[in-house]
């Protein structure tokens, strides 16, 4: 979610039925380096209202770790150790699911930071391939002091174009083994796959990240068109004070991705777009095009749709994972 869980995108998903936001990937040692300012800095901000409020860190030196989480407490209900990014610019800084070979290093950072924070540490973690080691790994987590474990059901190597399938038998493992509270990500591309996650793993909770950017609404199981739901947005942009605009055009191309495909010379348009007016104007055109196409365009195009890749599965399906 970097660069996509910002504050305004946060009352979106709140309005709409998430329980708790999580800011994105804050690097200890960069936010120490540049003396950041604890509510308002280059990866989030935040204020009173935006509760409750999980505030993701990443790093590999525990002592820095604990520097940047105790700046950073006072603004959020838990801070999280981010222990599942799985992109090249965390194998180069040696953090998120590239610590997963170091249990040392891992327990080491989640005891000094649940020992010496007021706030409950969370962490998220990937699989291993084999589901023993997954459940050894949580349980090591656990011992150290994480009071919630978030699990994405994909091993470190299943990203991008080869993300394939979670696996919701190693979370359902997970969560078997833990007294802590056990939280599923993976494979949520519906409302209907939220309980459906739920029953087949017993966890208490489900994360959504990539879906919710494409559905923020997911969460609730209401239906609205990407017009509405981006001019809700756009509003909420325009009342939080420090709202950044450049944070507008991604979560525009994830929204109207359906739409982009079918209309591609929007484009070219929202890549002009610099303020929310021009935002505004520019859902005004794709409203009016869309509203003259048949029937059947219309009701696809002015629906919101996950980004479908290679995994939708059923239920069944799972259980022989």
């Amino acid at each position: 979610m970097v660069g996509h869980s910002e504050h305004a995108w946060r009352v979106l998903a709140r309005k709409y039925g998430a329980d708790i936001c999580y800011t994105e990937m804050v690097h200890a040692e960069v936010f120490l380096r540049i003396n950041a300012v604890a509510e308002n800095n280059r990866w989030f901000t935040t204020d009173k209202d935006d509760r409750p409020l999980v505030v993701q860190i990443c790093g590999n030196k525990p002592e820095l770790m604990l520097a940047a989480a105790r700046k950073l407490e006072r603004h959020c209900d838990a801070i999280d150790v981010n222990l599942g990014c799985p992109q090249n610019i965390a194998k180069r800084g040696h953090y998120g699911a590239f610590l997963q070979d170091d249990w040392s290093l891992v327990g080491s950072i989640v005891s000094l930071l649940s020992q010496n924070l007021r706030v409950p540490v969370f962490c998220k973690i990937r699989i291993f391939e084999d589901v023993d080691r997954t459940v050894e790994y949580a349980r090591m987590l656990e011992t150290c002091g994480c009071s919630l474990l978030a699990v994405h059901g994909r091993r470190r190597e299943q990203r991008g174009v080869s993300s394939g399938l979670a696996s919701w038998r190693h979370i359902r493992a997970v969560k078997a083994a833990l007294g802590i509270p056990v939280v599923a990500n993976g494979n949520i591309l519906e409302f209907a796959d939220i309980g459906e996650c739920v029953s087949f793993t017993g966890c208490d909770g489900v994360m959504v990240a990539e879906t919710h950017l494409h559905n923020p609404l997911v969460f609730s199981g209401l239906a609205a068109s990407p017009v509405e739901v981006f001019s809700e947005y756009l509003c909420i942009c325009e009342s939080i004070k420090g709202s950044r605009p450049n944070n507008i055009r991604p979560h525009f191309f994830k929204v109207f991705h359906v739409i982009l495909r079918a209309l591609p010379h929007y484009m070219e348009d929202a890549l002009r777009c610099t303020t929310v007016d021009e935002y505004r104007r520019l859902l005004g055109s794709i409203e009016r095009e869309v509203r003259g196409l048949d029937t059947g365009q219309q009701r696809h195009l002015m629906a919101l749709h996950p980004r479908i890749r290679d995994y939708r599965r059923t239920v069944a399906e799972l259980v022989l994972l």
